[in-house]
């Protein structure tokens, strides 16, 4: 098996551990939140941690830099360099003890968090991303431990807590830290300074329909939000699992003037994601709102339905944006995420006071299909990556709708969908066949 399969097929199998326990965390958390204390007290705490999630990108300013030079030093044997770039990054984060006088909550949370994404972004760029899992795993425990303490926060603060222990301890007895160097220095700031705009628009995405419901609507709506969205959010672990394998391999490739191998890589992996996720929500569709009323205790509307439609356009164009921000073309990127989060940040200030949680949705719908439009533009343009692999997507979407119709024209509709998909279908199966052999 060749070197790059094997970190491909390591780093994927370790993600779907950390990302499914991450992403299982704040679902376990909602609904357990919602049981024990209420829709409107999960509403204000789902709020106040996605702030602190918002605050930990500027905190983790270096991250996104950290893990694509990692992973370039590493193709170019440029060990030095890699120490010279871990110091400044993991530092950065303790600016947010800061805000302790403020709210010793959100001020912790940030800075956790902040250490957690600087780490995760480093593992996988120095290819040792089963490390992470690992961790996370054990971190896992400790977030299930915080619900013995009667205290809304206490799951996270454990969870993230450990994470930013285990780190400090990893750099040290992996000799990771070295002396700044100007070169890498640079370096950093001049890759972040654009990842980071486009890093903050895409978390504003996501931690933002937490708190602009509560701000906009009230806690309860925000509840609701949090319910629905604590389930959606689960789909975008996908491609976080393949985004973390593949992220290395665009730099790694890059590194080494590979530019046709990245074309190649991005554009079946979206075709892979939309055949797996444009499945997985017809599935959710049938069964799925009627589950989760079930186990928050109230329903959870067409909006369900609404958000699952945002997923899958997020994680159609995931592969594009990613190819993009691991090559020479962060800043279009950049540009693109930022048109799609003021997108939906204008669109929120109408739909929501109008519309309640549909409304959220909509409006993630909308800021996501900016992203997707434009990510197709550029990397067909700078990476000629093909414009008709979102065709799968188009018609999956369209047959979705259905489920406003009756779900027996949405199970015809779901039957339309894998007819229609059969070719990939049949190579999605030889992939996962071609992962047991060796390479001749």
């Amino acid at each position: 098996m060749s070197y790059e399969r094997r970190v491909l097929l390591r780093h994927s199998l370790a993600s779907i551990i950390a990302l499914g326990l991450t992403g299982i965390s704040r679902f376990l958390y909602s609904v357990i939140v919602s049981r024990r204390f209420g829709v409107e007290e999960l509403g204000r705490a789902n709020s106040l941690i996605s702030q602190a999630f918002f605050l930990a990108i500027p905190l983790s300013f270096f991250a996104v830099a950290l893990g694509k030079y990692a992973s370039e030093f590493l193709g170019s044997n440029r060990e030095e360099a890699i120490r010279s770039i871990t110091l400044p990054s993991f530092l950065l984060p303790l600016a947010g003890l800061l805000l302790l006088p403020f709210n010793v909550y959100l001020s912790l949370l940030a800075v956790f968090r902040g250490v957690q994404l600087t780490l995760r972004n480093f593992l996988y760029g120095i290819h040792r991303g089963e490390h992470y899992a690992y961790l996370i795993t054990l971190a896992f425990l400790g977030f299930m431990t915080g619900f013995l303490v009667h205290d809304v926060f206490a799951p996270y603060l454990l969870f993230l807590g450990l994470i930013s222990a285990f780190a400090l301890v990893y750099l040290v007895k992996f000799n990771l830290l070295g002396r700044p160097r100007k070169r890498e220095l640079k370096l950093l700031l001049s890759y972040s300074s654009f990842a980071f705009l486009g890093t903050l628009s895409g978390v504003f995405l996501i931690q933002g329909p937490y708190f602009m419901s509560e701000y906009l609507a009230g806690a309860e709506v925000a509840g609701k939000v949090s319910a629905v969205l604590s389930a959606a959010f689960l789909l975008t672990y996908l491609p976080q699992v393949l985004q973390s394998a593949i992220m290395p391999l665009f730099s790694y490739k890059y590194g080494r003037n590979e530019n046709e191998y990245v074309r190649l890589l991005a554009e079946k992996t979206t075709r892979l994601l939309i055949l797996a996720t444009g499945s997985a929500i017809f599935a959710l569709m049938l069964l799925g709102r009627e589950v989760l009323s079930f186990f928050f205790s109230f329903d959870v509307g067409p909006a369900f339905y609404l958000a699952l439609m945002a997923m899958e356009v997020y994680i159609s164009y995931n592969p594009s944006i990613v190819a993009l921000n691991s090559t020479a073309y962060v800043r279009n990127g950049t540009i693109v995420a930022l048109l799609g989060g003021v997108t939906s940040l204008l669109s929120w200030l109408y739909l929501i006071p109008l519309f309640g949680s549909i409304g959220v949705m909509l409006g993630l719908l909308l800021g996501y299909w900016v992203i997707l439009i434009g990510s197709a533009h550029y990397s067909h343009k700078l990476l000629g990556i093909s414009w008709g692999i979102y065709s799968p997507l188009i018609v999956a979407l369209a047959l979705q709708l259905l489920i406003f119709l009756s779900k027996t024209v949405f199970l015809i509709g779901f039957l339309t969908f894998l007819a229609y998909e059969r070719k990939d279908v049949k190579e999605a199966l030889n992939l996962l066949k071609s992962f047991r052999g060796r390479e001749s």
